[in-house]
């Protein structure tokens, strides 16, 4: 606490003094007395409280997190990120706001409130987002899993305004149809435009084969680059139903082909080779106890991976969850290069773009670990 993390896990708790419904107000002194701070009460999580500021000094919660967001808002200029109009605004703790996300698409946007203590400030954060970013339409979309843990309903539905199911993302030269309603996470990996950026400008001439492709992004930016080949695969029907539609949007004719299959088996079985190679599965370990057994499956999908590379191909491999951190997924890629029987070169890493930034007193809000290799010839 006196270093400023934002969690006060269960077993940190002597004692509770009075009683609160979930997600009010709390303050946290230490076991001399001593105020420590003010955060959002969770009793049925096992983070018990989630803190919004430090030190003796009550808060006004309303004004506060009306503050809080327009400090956050402010902070996404448009040199940020680029030419594109889809941004994160609001990145949780990354922002001081544990249990909010906001993303934008054009003049919609879309909410995910993950805590009891920003589900009971619901009112206040649709006031707040409605005056400071002037978007014609917010929809809310539950993560039923986190509601759970929080003992709060989770909740979909419009906040104001109209919301098309389907909404156009620009980002550099491309363009994504992105689902608002159904679509994972927000409707689409915002975090991962960087390495789009990378992947389009790598592609020029080679074979691309783009694991766990979703909606296309990869693949699109591949393309773009002037690939030669790309070949999208993943297990989801809507998804790729949408990754067709994007590349067609996109005005790329035959180039992708997209397969329904099982991604771990595609690579293992598959016996093409590829010059440049992208693996973005899912999140494997989305709690501490299935930490052992996603960096068994990254092994296996990166051994089989780095198979099917020729020399002196690219791969970028990502891991998605702050329990496999950076130094843990560079021993699991060590590990599949050795089986795999390959030599390769780090030449870059990746993690989320600067409208998700993360707290230095909080490293857990660093998730997202990427890294460009290369194979080195004749190993």
């Amino acid at each position: 606490m006196r270093r400023r993390h934002p969690w006060v896990l269960s077993g940190a708790v002597d004692r509770v003094e009075g009683t609160s419904e979930p997600g009010a107000l709390a303050r946290v002194s230490s076991s001399d007395g001593e105020s420590l701070g003010f955060g959002h009460w969770s009793p049925a999580s096992s983070l018990r409280v989630r803190m919004l500021s430090f030190g003796k000094e009550p808060l006004e919660e309303a004004a506060f997190i009306d503050a809080a967001i327009g400090r956050a808002i402010g902070r996404r200029t448009p040199d940020l990120c680029g030419e594109t109009d889809g941004v994160r605004l609001i990145n949780a703790e990354g922002d001081g706001l544990p249990g909010l996300v906001v993303d934008r698409y054009g003049d919609a946007l879309v909410v995910r409130l993950t805590t009891a203590g920003m589900d009971r400030a619901r009112p206040w954060l649709v006031d707040a987002l409605r005056e400071r970013t002037g978007a014609s339409a917010a929809l809310e979309r539950a993560d039923a899993s986190a509601a759970r843990r929080e003992g709060f309903a989770p909740r979909d539905g419009l906040w104001w305004g109209e919301v098309a199911e389907r909404v156009v993302l620009r980002e550099r030269s491309r363009e994504y149809l992105v689902d608002l309603v159904s679509g994972q996470k927000t409707g689409f990996y915002l975090d991962q435009r960087a390495a789009r950026d990378r992947v389009q400008a790598l592609a020029e001439g080679r074979r691309v084969l783009d694991l766990f492709c979703y909606s296309g992004g990869f693949s699109v930016a591949a393309a773009r680059g002037g690939a030669a080949k790309v070949v999208a695969v993943d297990r989801s029907e809507p998804a790729l139903r949408l990754a067709r539609e994007n590349i067609e949007r996109n005005g790329l004719g035959s180039v992708p082909s997209v397969f329904q299959a099982d991604a771990f088996e595609f690579a293992r079985s598959c016996e093409d080779p590829f010059d440049l190679i992208v693996i973005d599965p899912p999140p494997l370990a989305r709690h501490k106890r299935d930490v052992s057994k996603a960096t068994r499956a990254y092994k296996d999908v990166f051994m089989s991976a780095f198979r099917r590379a020729s020399s002196d191909a690219y791969v970028l491999c990502f891991g998605c969850s702050h329990h496999v951190g950076p130094d843990l997924f560079r021993k699991v890629v060590f590990g599949a290069s050795l089986d795999a029987g390959r030599r390769l070169q780090v030449l870059e890493e990746f993690g989320a773009g600067p409208d998700h930034p993360v707290s230095i007193d909080h490293p857990e809000g660093r998730y997202l670990t990427g890294l460009l290799l290369r194979m080195e010839s004749g190993g």
